[in-house]
């Protein structure tokens, strides 16, 4: 009689485990804010704000990253970017840290989700998308292939 009284317990607790949908974890999510308030002192000279989250909050500067893409006179450009701080956690100002000439974009990650930002011929945003797939029904955060950075400059430099 003990025996089955342990085995009842397991058996239901397998069935449960097995009967349960799966379960999509919330990816880290950028969203970019431009234009920029001009007003708060945090953000003076920013070109845009970039607001980092993550299932457990807010992320730290640590956790994000980019670079500026461009094409200037037909060459290819790379050039890592920094992010500051600003008094909001899991937001950060990005300054413009890349030359006028040329046409640019900004790749910028948060662990496995990427933001593409066009930068327009003023240094405004133009554009902005994070590239993502259908996974179990959701919209999930992919990566963003070298060839679609390439594609999206190209056409960028054509406007």
């Amino acid at each position: 009689m003990r025996r089955l009284m342990l085995l009842v317990p397991v058996l239901a607790l397998s069935t449960v485990a097995f009967a349960r949908p799966s379960v999509v974890i919330w990816p880290a999510w950028l969203s970019i804010e431009s234009p920029v308030n001009p007003f708060d002192r945090d953000n003076s000279g920013a070109l845009m704000l970039v607001h980092a989250m993550t299932r457990e909050g807010p992320a730290t500067l640590a956790n994000v990253s980019g670079s500026a893409q461009g094409l200037v006179n037909g060459a290819r450009r790379s050039i890592p970017i920094r992010f500051d701080t600003t008094s909001k956690p899991g937001i950060f100002a990005l300054r413009k840290q890349w030359p006028s000439e040329g046409t640019w974009l900004l790749q910028i990650a948060l662990y496995g989700t990427t933001a593409v930002v066009v930068v327009d011929r003023d240094g405004s945003v133009a554009s902005v998308r994070v590239p993502t797939q259908l996974q179990s029904g959701n919209q999930i955060p992919r990566a963003v292939a070298a060839k679609e950075i390439d594609s999206t400059l190209a056409a960028a430099a054509r406007r």
